[in-house]
């Protein structure tokens, strides 16, 4: 967020724009100077407007100005949202993301499930009548379970951090594969409807080895939902286990969105078709760019 302060030096009153962003432990603000009195209040937005672009510009590759505007123009709007909202209404409302966000994501993940067994599974703690595939009710309970484990998560994205969050996903559903890497089970995949191959399971600690030195590098010169996007999107195409690699790198991309305070997303079942494009550019075409198109209209979206 972008704020007005009046500060005092050497004796002298002046207002400045400050803005804050969280670096690890440290709060680093950056600041501009707007004068002895403020600026008149549409001139102020304007300053503003470009004071936010240009820190926001400092990390970012693919966005443009524009992009840049809209995305914290929504994230500024979420955030005064929820800061009106009560804990009560807050909890209600991440309720209603999370039975839509776990109903999608099952479904692009192959479950047999609909919106409204979701609902009565998650919000009211009820079987659907004539529902009787206990496997996909515990499925749904543990991505539930996955969503609260990512808001509630301080460390770092580490190996640790992903086999936790697998081990969440598919603990009482295939205790044989919770928690557990295709490089230790010795297991290579296919992904059904693509050429695209992913890496072997003798391949998959330097891929992953790979993977985290350019999420240290990298990480810290894209805006947050480019980041985001990128590692959902290199997770998914590296398939760390034998199940549940899109559910994990969805989850694991809202972490992010978490962490730096932006709302969250969810892909639609209805975009399953442009998903899968986007996602077969990068992994047979090597193009980054249409899958950070997509989830930046997502989340202006949603």
């Amino acid at each position: 967020m972008v704020f007005v302060r009046k500060v005092t030096s050497k004796g002298k009153k002046y207002w400045i724009l400050v803005y804050s962003i969280r670096r690890g432990k440290k709060i680093v603000q950056k600041t501009r100077y707007l004068g002895k009195t403020l600026p008149p209040k549409t001139r102020l937005e304007q300053i503003k407007k470009s004071f936010l672009q240009e820190v926001a510009a400092r990390k970012s590759r693919f966005f443009s100005q524009d992009d840049i505007e809209a995305i914290e123009k929504k994230k500024e709007g979420y955030t005064e949202e929820l800061r009106k909202l009560s804990s009560f209404e807050k909890k209600e409302r991440m309720k209603e993301f999370t039975i839509r966000f776990t109903y999608d994501s099952s479904k692009l993940s192959g479950l047999d499930i609909t919106l409204r067994q979701t609902y009565l599974i998650l919000k009211q703690g009820i079987i659907p009548q004539g529902f009787k595939d206990l496997r996909t009710t515990k499925e749904l309970e543990n991505h539930e379970k996955g969503i609260i484990a990512i808001t509630r998560f301080k460390g770092k994205l580490d190996l640790s951090f992903m086999r936790r969050l697998h081990k969440i996903l598919f603990t009482g559903v295939d205790d044989a594969l919770a928690g557990k890497f295709r490089f230790e089970l010795q297991k290579d995949v296919k992904i059904a409807g693509t050429a695209y191959v992913p890496p072997k399971w003798h391949q998959l600690k330097k891929e992953l080895r790979i993977f985290f030195l350019w999420y240290s590098s990298d990480g810290k010169k894209l805006h947050p939902l480019e980041l985001a996007s990128l590692v959902h999107l290199k997770l998914i195409s590296l398939q760390p286990f034998p199940d549940g690699n899109s559910r994990l790198s969805r989850l694991i991309m809202n972490w992010i969105l978490w962490k730096k305070k932006y709302p969250l997303v969810h892909i639609p079942v209805e975009d399953l078709e442009e998903y899968y494009n986007v996602l077969d550019q990068y992994q047979i075409e090597k193009n980054e760019r249409p899958f950070i198109e997509y989830i930046k209209k997502r989340y202006l979206n949603s």
